[in-house]
C-alpha cells in the first residue's frame, strides 16, 4: 500500500512539474507561435466611405492632422508621395484620344489628374504613352449608350442595353486590352446604359476579376453603375460636376467653386472636366495659384483615401447607402448625355 500511494505521488509531482513547464514557455514565448492572420485583399472587405466627411486625415482626438501615404504606385522622386490632410478633390479629363496637341498641353500642368482615354481613337495610344511617362494615371473611358442613342452596333464598341452578356464582356476585354496601363474606368456617356442593371452587373462582373476601379460618371441620376461596382467589391466613387458643361470661364468658375464647397462638406469630390481648350486654359490658372484648404489628389490617391485604409470591415453597408444617396443627393450638375 505503502508502495502504491508513493507511485501516486509521484505521478502528481510529474504533472505539476510538466503544467509549470509548459506556463514558463507561454510566459516567456517560448516554442512555435502561430503566425499573424494575413489580411485578405479582397475588395468586398472594403468599407463605404461615410457621408458625414469621416475620411482620413481629418483633425485626430489630440487635435492634430493625419498625414496619408499614398500606394507604392503613387510616388515621387523623393518616395511615396504624402497627402494633406484633405479635403480632398480629384479632377478628371475626358475625352482623350483625338489630339495630341490637347494631350501636350494637358501633359504640362502641374495640377493632379487623372486622364480618361477612349479607345481606339485615332490618338488613344499617344494619349497613353504620353500619361505613362508623364506618370499621370489614366483610365478607359468606356463608351456607353445614351438615351437618344440609335440600337447599337457591337462594331463600334458601345455598351448598350440588349447585349448579350458575351458580347459585353468581348468588348470590355477588347478595351481592357487596348490599353493595358489604365488603372480604372469609367463611362463615355452611358445615361441609358448605366440605367440597365442587367448591363451594368455584367460590365461590373467582369471589372471584379480585374484590379481596376470604376467611377460612375453620372450622367444619368438614375445610374445604378456606382451601386453595382460596389456590390461586386470594386473600389468606386461618383462625379458630383461637370466642370466645362459651358465653355465660358464664369461658368467653369462657379462649377469650380461648387466642387470645393462639397469637397469641404463631405471630405471629397469628384470633378470632371474635358479635353477642351479653354478647359486647359482654365485649368492652367488653377494650376499655377492652386486654391488652399483642399488637397488636389489623382482618382488612384483617392481610391486609396476612401477604400484600402479602411478597417476593411464588411459592418460598412449602412454607410455605403449613405454615400449613395449622396450620390443622388450632389449629382453632377447639370448632368445629361454629354460626357
Amino acid at each position: 500500500m505503502k508502495h502504491g500511494k508513493d507511485l501516486r505521488g509521484l505521478t502528481v509531482g510529474l504533472c505539476l512539474l510538466t503544467a509549470g513547464a509548459c506556463m514558463i514557455l507561454l510566459v516567456s514565448g517560448g516554442g512555435k507561435t502561430l503566425p499573424e492572420p494575413v489580411r485578405e485583399e479582397a475588395p468586398h472587405r472594403i468599407e463605404f466611405p461615410a457621408e458625414n466627411g469621416d475620411y482620413p486625415g481629418r483633425e485626430t482626438v489630440g487635435g492634430e492632422k493625419e498625414e496619408i501615404t499614398v500606394p507604392s504606385g503613387e510616388n515621387t522622386e523623393n518616395g511615396p508621395r504624402k497627402l494633406g490632410p484633405g479635403p480632398y478633390v480629384a479632377i478628371v479629363i475626358d475625352d482623350f484620344g483625338f489630339s495630341k496637341a490637347i494631350t501636350d498641353g494637358y501633359g504640362e500642368l502641374t495640377l493632379p489628374l487623372t486622364w480618361s482615354i477612349i479607345p481606339f481613337q485615332s490618338h488613344s495610344l499617344y494619349a497613353a504613352g504620353r500619361a505613362e511617362k508623364a506618370g499621370i494615371p489614366y483610365m478607359i473611358h468606356m463608351p456607353m449608350g445614351a438615351g437618344g442613342d440609335k440600337k447599337w452596333d457591337e462594331k463600334t464598341g458601345v455598351l448598350d442595353s440588349g447585349m448579350s452578356d458575351e458580347t459585353v464582356t468581348l468588348l470590355l476585354r477588347r478595351a481592357l486590352a487596348s490599353l493595358p496601363g489604365a488603372l480604372g474606368m469609367n463611362n463615355h456617356r452611358g445615361s441609358r446604359a448605366t440605367r440597365d442593371e442587367h448591363l451594368m452587373e455584367t460590365v461590373m462582373t467582369e471589372l471584379a476579376s480585374t484590379s481596376l476601379f470604376f467611377l460612375d460618371s453620372r450622367t444619368s441620376s438614375a445610374s445604378v453603375a456606382y451601386n453595382t461596382a460596389r456590390t461586386k467589391g470594386i473600389p468606386a466613387a461618383f462625379c458630383s460636376i461637370f466642370l466645362d458643361h459651358e465653355s465660358s470661364e464664369e461658368f467653369m468658375e462657379k462649377q469650380f467653386q461648387r466642387g470645393l464647397d462639397l469637397a469641404a462638406k463631405r471630405g471629397w469630390v469628384v470633378m470632371i472636366a474635358h479635353t477642351r481648350q479653354g478647359t486647359l486654359d482654365f485649368l492652367k490658372k488653377k494650376s499655377d495659384f492652386p486654391p488652399d484648404k483642399v488637397t488636389f489628389v489623382t482618382l488612384p490617391e483617392l481610391m486609396h483615401v476612401l477604400w484600402d485604409r479602411s478597417g476593411m470591415s464588411s459592418r460598412g453597408c449602412r454607410s455605403g447607402r449613405n454615400v449613395f444617396k449622396a450620390g443622388r443627393r450632389y449629382r453632377a450638375v447639370n448632368e445629361g448625355d454629354f460626357s
